[in-house]
């Protein structure tokens, strides 16, 4: 009898173990029908999903040889085909950006941008002999770059490829001029170009004949005749002033904001008594901060709009009981997100509604893309009844296996009585 329950005990410890599940790790791959095609023709883009759900971004670098027939596309666990049409010779490179991208467990994925490059060529007037292959040049190099009347610093050199430049106030446009050291490659950014008040950042980019590509950046500072510069955490920023460089921004109107006894192009919003302006940083990049007329405070405004529901991105003061905090991509911005389980498809997100005011936790839908409020009364209610139920089945089944074992046991002990009576 002593051997029958051992062996059910150790049946019971097998029924309690958990099993754990390992997911293969989630990828794609991209592949060309052909890397090379004739003008007039086209060529297929495979882009193949392995365990993930989420959108691409595709792009041609050099759109005059070949343009892509579409610049998105959705992948689900499939094979999506994008058709890439041949317009000139040359060669362009066919870039492949993940947006936002999930596994099967609805987990954000961090994946990396993916190149091809395809080479466009004329049709041969030598129809049925073999042409030798040439080695396509890789000098992506310029030989010479300029701003027309306008000093760069440091001067030019084909290695360097940051410059920096100062214009008057009052300048709104500027030419510049560059000159690719290999005659074959080809060279976008050049030209006349619009600037504003401020930082503008200007890029020159240049694709070899294989593919391969530079970017020269220039640095130009068009002058304020009185700049509004701010400093927030030791980092100095420019007021915007004109509404033409300001991000749009929903559910906020436009509205006069005034700084330093000044006025500039801004937002307010009614619900949430706040106001927004741009900063521009030293490297010309524009973000909306909210400011405080009382006190002069500035604060980066942080924003999603899922389902119809834009949400203010705040930080609680406290963390809900068994909750943690985990980052994820929503509409392509890094969002707090609190979970009680990181593989939870669902989560909460702390922020203000900015189309009623209503400030607090709000539940986020990773499959269905939505946003509700969350109230803890209720939910707190909801869970206990849940946790109660498992309680009651789990006793429950406890009980039962219980009965079953002493029944097996009482069951052996009369045999075995039997036997010795007989």
């Amino acid at each position: 009898m002593n051997r029958t329950i051992k062996y059910l005990c150790y049946t019971l410890i097998l029924l309690l173990i958990g099993i754990n599940t390992v997911n293969a790790s989630s990828n794609y791959r991209i592949s060309l029908s052909a890397s090379s095609v004739t003008k007039g023709n086209s060529v297929n883009l495979y882009i193949k999903g392995n365990e993930l759900t989420g959108g691409f971004t595709i792009t041609s670098s050099n759109s005059s040889v070949a343009s892509v027939s579409n610049g998105t596309a959705w992948v689900e666990n499939n094979t999506v085909t994008i058709a890439i049409s041949a317009l000139s010779s040359g060669s362009t490179t066919i870039t492949v950006t993940p947006t936002t991208v999930a596994d099967d467990n609805g987990n954000d994925l961090s994946l990396e941008t993916k190149t091809l490059t395809l080479t466009v060529t004329e049709p041969s007037s030598n129809s049925g002999k073999t042409t030798p292959t040439v080695k396509k040049s890789s000098d992506a190099n310029l030989k010479k770059l300029e701003i027309e009347n306008v000093k760069i610093d440091p001067e030019f050199k084909s290695d360097v490829l940051e410059y920096k430049a100062e214009v008057e106030a009052g300048t709104e446009k500027v030419t510049i001029k560059a000159e690719a050291n290999d005659s074959k490659a080809n060279i976008s950014g050049t030209g006349e170009k619009s600037v504003a008040v401020g930082t503008n950042k200007l890029e020159i980019i240049v694709a070899a004949e294989d593919g391969t590509t530079k970017t020269y950046n220039i640095i130009l500072t068009v002058k304020d005749y009185n700049p509004i510069k701010v400093t927030i955490n030791g980092k100095e920023y420019t007021v915007i002033r004109k509404k033409e460089e300001l991000p749009e921004v929903d559910l906020f109107e436009e509205k006069k904001v005034k700084i330093d006894k000044e006025e500039v192009d801004g937002y307010y919003n009614d619900k949430l008594k706040v106001y927004l302006v741009g900063l521009k940083d030293d490297k010309g990049n524009i973000s909306v901060y909210t400011y405080e007329p009382e006190d002069k405070s500035y604060n980066e405004y942080k924003w999603i709009t899922v389902g119809g529901v834009t949400l203010n991105i705040n930080t609680p003061k406290e963390t809900l009981t068994n909750f943690k905090k985990y980052t994820t991509t929503i509409k392509n911005s890094q969002v707090d997100i609190y979970k009680i389980n990181e593989e939870d498809k669902t989560g909460l997100i702390y922020g203000t509604n900015v189309a009623t005011g209503n400030k607090g936790y709000y539940i986020y839908d990773k499959e269905e893309e939505t946003l509700a409020r969350y109230y803890d009364k209720e939910i707190s209610i909801y869970k206990k009844i849940n946790e109660n139920s498992k309680k009651y089945l789990l006793i429950g089944g406890i009980s039962a296996f219980v009965i079953i074992l002493l029944l097996i046991i009482i069951s052996l002990t009369k045999s075995k009585k039997l036997k010795r009576s007989q």
